[in-house]
């Protein structure tokens, strides 16, 4: 499966641009892995250009995102045979922030949404930036009841806890979980 985000990394398609005026011209910070380590690696790059979109992409301007203890795997070389031929990676899974731009095909957002979502693991370029690329699938709005920075902690956390429960544990229809807190 990894092969596929590595063929899409490298796959150039036709044409390929920003698909919305609102993307164009956009520029950020993004915190790069130039190569494996600490946290001593991290670099911030001033003044990248927002990416290109495609169909089906949106442009997500970050108000907060966070950080996963795969993320901090993948910085100290977590999946190097993959990853390294990539480097300088943008790590990070989660975000919240607001629609920049959107992609053709798009219709589900529009600019200036509140959205939060997560990207998938093998994803090439992270969230750790300020503007991120995400699939309209990785994204759901954001509930006004939430701040982004509460929004941004969610994604991957509750994956992991919904994997848990449904695909370790085994839970289904009819079962009964105690929570308890100490």
């Amino acid at each position: 499966m990894w092969w596929r985000a590595v063929a899409r990394a490298r796959r150039r398609i036709p044409g390929a641009r920003p698909l919305s005026t609102a993307a164009a011209g956009k520029s950020g910070r993004e915190v790069v892995v130039p190569r494996f380590g600490g946290p001593e690696v991290l670099q911030v790059r001033q003044g990248v250009p927002a990416p290109d979109l495609k169909p089906g992409e949106v442009l997500v301007r970050a108000r907060a995102v966070s950080i996963n203890p795969l993320d901090l795997r993948m910085r100290s070389g977590y999946g190097r045979c993959i990853f390294e031929p990539l480097l300088p990676l943008i790590i990070g899974r989660d975000i919240s922030g607001e629609v920049a731009a959107t992609g053709t095909s798009v219709s589900s957002f529009y600019i200036g949404q509140e959205v939060f979502g997560a990207l998938h693991p093998t994803a090439i370029r992270g969230t750790c930036a300020d503007y991120a690329v995400l699939s309209q699938d990785e994204l759901t709005s954001k509930p006004s009841t939430l701040t982004h920075v509460e929004a941004s902690a969610i994604p991957f956390a509750a994956l992991t806890a919904w994997r848990a429960l449904y695909g370790t544990a085994g839970i289904s229809k009819g079962y009964v979980i105690l929570h308890t807190t100490v």
